[in-house]
């Protein structure tokens, strides 16, 4: 009966571990690449890139001529007197025509045309970066804000419990007349302020998720795992502010805007210069009853000087006022963006080394706190110490972990955006060096 009992026991735990698997647990490279492969924020912007680039060719090709082909049929009835007597002819004419135009010169207008689309294209390209390290960023911050946001919740419902049980305690001893009714409603106070943190973390976890979801796709069954990112920081601050001024994405933005607005303008100024056209034109004309064909070729030189240029899409004075202004808008934008990057490289990096520190202080923190929880635990098993010492002991443990916790998570977020600043941020370059490990 006992080998049986036995088996029995073994079977069930066997059946229970199976039941109990843990799930596959998510990994940060399966939600960034999840993220790349669902989020329509980055389709979004992958067509920017595409209508620059179309925009590019379309520029390039207004070197090319301009040729029409064109048929006109034409059904024609003549009358003819001649000596009293009257002739009908009744027929038709076909004229048909192949013209070729080919500009000459436009002022440049076309060469700084192409050059503002060239740097508009640049622009997009660094611009699409930019937006691919945002996504990175923001999975990891809501994957790191769900692996935080889950320990909080357990943690401060356990030191809602705690201090429950604290008030309950104090409401004893009050009745017992060995307390006064002020520890009572600094007691209750606690408790409340316990559920309000708790309900304010389920919050914060419940839009950290939301948040995974609408990226990636995909919802997080279980608590992730910080991930190792391996990425390489400058090591001083000078050195960070350096890379950032000449790779971050942010600055090449705008500085290839700044291109390209002032090309704009070049080009806008040509609409002010001689235009030199070339055009070449061959027809032939065919009648119906036979008259006869007539064929023409001819070529012309057209050379034009605008004096008051006034086009359906505006005073070209006024274009020209218009483009200035853009192109100082961008040039603004150019210097503003380096005094931004310039400012988020020293406030992440200030980020980054506090974080540290607070990691390193957290640590013992929480090892002081263990001491105490479990030498409170032990003298409490002797009678030395109330179970309300030993609740206040456990709940400064668990406010400590979480401050450990969320500063672990503050570190690695500040060190992705530091590598962000730096240019070099993308999913190769934060996942090929863990995988050819």
């Amino acid at each position: 009966m006992k080998l049986y009992g036995l088996v029995i026991s073994l079977f069930s735990v066997c059946c229970c571990a199976e039941c109990v698997a843990p799930a596959k647990k998510t990994s940060f490279e399966e939600a960034v690449i999840a993220a790349y492969n669902n989020y329509p924020g980055w389709f979004s912007q992958q067509t920017k890139k595409r209508i620059a680039d179309e925009q590019l060719l379309q520029a390039r090709t207004a070197f090319l001529p301009d040729i029409r082909c064109g048929l006109t049929a034409l059904r024609a009835k003549k009358e003819t007197y001649e000596f009293g007597s009257v002739a009908h002819f009744r027929g038709t004419e076909t004229d048909m025509a192949l013209t070729l135009s080919q500009n000459l010169f436009d002022g440049f207008a076309t060469v700084n045309r192409i050059k503002s689309h060239d740097n508009a294209a640049e622009a997009a390209y660094h611009e699409l970066k930019m937006h691919e390290q945002e996504l990175i960023i923001n999975v990891l911050e809501a994957y790191a804000g769900i692996w935080l946001g889950r320990q909080k919740v357990v943690a401060l419902k356990r030191r809602e419990e705690n201090l429950k049980k604290v008030l309950n305690s104090h409401e004893s001893a009050l009745e017992a007349g060995m307390n006064t009714s002020s520890d009572v409603s600094e007691a209750n106070a606690n408790y409340q302020n316990a559920i309000s943190d708790r309900i304010k973390a389920e919050t914060d976890l419940f839009s950290f998720e939301s948040e995974f979801e609408k990226l990636t796709g995909l919802k997080m069954d279980e608590n992730p795992e910080l991930p190792n990112l391996n990425v390489t920081l400058p090591e001083t601050l000078e050195e960070l502010v350096k890379t950032a001024m000449s790779s971050n994405h942010a600055v090449k933005y705008h500085q290839f805007m700044k291109k390209a607005a002032e090309a704009n303008l070049n080009m806008q100024k040509g609409a002010l210069s001689p235009s030199c056209d070339l055009k070449l034109q061959a027809s032939k004309n065919l009648y119906k009853p036979p008259q006869g064909r007539t064929c023409k070729y001819n070529a012309s030189l057209e050379v034009s000087v605008p004096l008051f240029a006034n086009p359906s899409s505006g005073n070209i004075y006024s274009s020209i006022a218009i483009a200035d202004q853009k192109a100082l808008e961008a040039k603004f934008n150019a210097e503003n963006s380096k005094l931004e990057i310039r400012k988020q490289c020293v406030v992440h990096w200030n980020t980054y080394i506090s974080a540290g520190a607070m990691i390193k202080y957290l640590r013992s923190a929480v090892k002081s706190a263990e001491l105490s929880s479990e030498s409170k635990l032990e003298e409490s098993a002797f009678g030395t110490k109330s179970n309300t010492d030993v609740l206040i002991a456990e709940n400064k443990l668990l406010e400590s972990r979480i401050n450990l916790a969320e500063s672990r998570k503050n570190k690695l977020v500040a060190a992705l955006k530091l590598y962000g600043l730096t240019g070099h941020l993308s999913l190769s370059s934060i996942f090929e060096k863990k995988n050819n490990k």
